[in-house]
Order: structure tokens, then C-alpha cells, then sequence
């Protein structure tokens, strides 16, 4: 079996995260207060499959216009779950407010997405194969009468911007444009580059933002690994428009760059607007 390092190491005779909990049966109470001036997104759990019978489980939020909403696919890091776009970061919200339609899903092995045939373990071929849960939901998507298909993004944090990499290239045709935020998987033993589209037929990735702080890295022995590097190494095998941007004296790591970081957060919406 297969071993990771990711931003902590993992390694691949992971137990699936999550299977277990039910974020539909969660209930929040609290006091009976006035309605304020703030805005609300519906946002519902919604799900579909992929080609290779996985049941692909999601987030969908839109906001209210009169015109169709381009959207954006939110792909979570090794080992989180859809939810971490809501709870632990600003940026779906801030994606909703700012008139996108917004789709969190969780990748095959985690959260209440199951792997194929009902394994239980996470092994490296379900992280190579995750672009088909982007598929599924781009095959999904049209189904919704709101949103805009032909101005679709997808969006990775950590080894999820492995995902959104690899996706961009595999499906240039339904996906207009990406962001890859700190990108990098290896294996332990090897400390080879995972995950990164390699042996893909029709592989022509483009149109992408990739974005590490330069203080980002793991250490292995004696050997450093730096997702800066390895977003480096994504971008050179990029196609135009593309842009890649490191931040000076950050160790901020995913969507932690996007709330922590201000010129990040500009460059990632600025990109949205004159790419999508």
C-alpha cells in the first residue's frame, strides 16, 4: 500500500474520515431574535454519482440574481471533508456574497463520500482517481436552472489543488478556469510528486492561479519539501493564462493564505473576475 506526505504525514492505510457522521442530521438552536439587515444563501446537501459508481456527496449554495451565477467548485485538502469551506474559512461565504454559486463536495474516502465497492481504507489510486467526482459534479451541475455551465472554476486547497490541477487538464473543455491553493502530495518512501496527472490521456492543463507561502514545507529527514516548489513544478506544465505567486515569510498552507493573507485574497477574487 501506498504512502503520502501531505502538510502532516499521512499515510495511506488511512481509515475514511468521517463515513460515519451525518452532517444533514446536525440541528442549530438558539434564541428567538429579531432578523437583522444581513443577507442568507440557501444552501442545501445534495449528491450525485460518478462514472465509476461513487456516490459523490456535496454543498450547493447560490445567491439570489436575475441573471445565471458562474460558479465555483470548492475541493477540500488530504483528510478534510466539504464542511471546512464553512467552518474553517470565510471563503464560501464571501464567494456567495460576491455572486457565485458555490459547490463543496466531498472527494471519494471522505466525509460522507464513500470509496469505491464500500472499501474502508484510503489508498493512493482514490486520490489519483478524485478528478471523477469533479466530473460528476460538472455533469451535475446543468441540472441546476441558476447557474452559468460555461463559466465554471474549480478550486483546491492543499492536495485538493493536486485535484484541481489534474481536473483542469483532464476536462479544459467543461472547466473555464482554476486555483490551486498550495498543491503538493509525495510518497513517503520515494518523495515523489503525487497526484499530478501523470500517464492522463488528453492532459492539457490551463487558465490556472496557483498560490504557497515560501515557508510552507514539510521535512522529511533530511530532505526539505516545499509546497512553493512543487506549485513551481505545476505551473511550468501550465498552459496560458496562468499566474503563480509565493508569498514572502508565509507558512500559511490552503485557504489559510486566503484569510490570512490580504494581497491573497484580492488576487484570488481579481483572478475569478477576469477569468471566469
Amino acid at each position: 500500500m501506498s504512502k503520502i506526505l501531505c502538510r502532516w504525514v499521512w499515510v495511506l492505510a488511512l481509515v475514511v474520515a468521517g463515513c460515519s457522521d451525518s452532517e444533514e442530521a446536525l440541528q442549530i438552536v438558539g434564541p428567538d431574535l429579531p432578523e437583522g439587515p444581513g443577507r442568507a444563501y440557501p444552501i442545501s446537501a445534495v449528491s450525485f454519482p460518478s462514472n465509476d459508481g461513487v456516490e459523490v456527496r456535496a454543498l450547493f449554495g447560490t445567491a439570489q440574481a436575475d441573471e445565471l451565477l458562474p460558479v465555483v467548485l470548492l475541493l477540500h485538502d488530504l483528510g478534510g471533508r466539504k464542511s471546512d469551506w464553512l467552518n474553517n474559512t470565510d471563503t464560501y461565504v464571501a464567494l456567495l456574497e460576491r455572486g457565485y454559486a458555490v459547490l463543496a463536495i466531498d472527494m471519494r474516502g471522505h466525509g460522507e463520500t464513500p470509496l469505491p465497492a464500500d472499501r474502508q481504507v484510503l489508498e493512493l489510486t482514490d486520490l489519483e482517481q478524485s478528478f471523477l467526482d469533479v466530473h460528476a459534479a460538472l455533469v451535475w451541475l446543468p441540472s441546476q436552472s441558476q447557474v452559468d455551465v460555461s463559466r465554471i472554476a474549480v478550486v483546491g486547497t492543499g492536495s485538493g489543488g493536486n485535484v484541481a490541477y489534474v481536473s483542469s487538464g483532464r476536462m479544459p473543455d467543461l472547466i473555464k478556469t482554476g486555483v490551486s491553493l498550495s498543491p503538493g502530495l509525495w510518497g513517503a518512501s520515494s518523495l515523489e510528486p503525487l497526484v499530478t496527472g501523470a500517464g492522463l490521456e488528453s492532459f492539457a492543463p490551463r487558465s490556472m492561479l496557483f498560490m504557497a507561502g515560501d515557508q510552507d514545507q514539510i521535512q522529511s529527514g533530511d530532505t526539505t519539501l516545499s509546497y512553493a516548489d512543487f506549485a513551481r513544478s505545476l505551473e511550468a506544465q501550465t498552459a496560458e493564462p496562468k499566474e503563480l505567486r509565493v508569498f514572502s515569510d508565509s507558512a500559511d498552507h490552503g485557504f489559510e493564505l486566503l484569510d490570512n493573507v490580504a494581497e491573497a485574497q484580492d488576487l484570488f477574487f481579481l483572478w475569478l473576475d477576469e477569468n471566469l
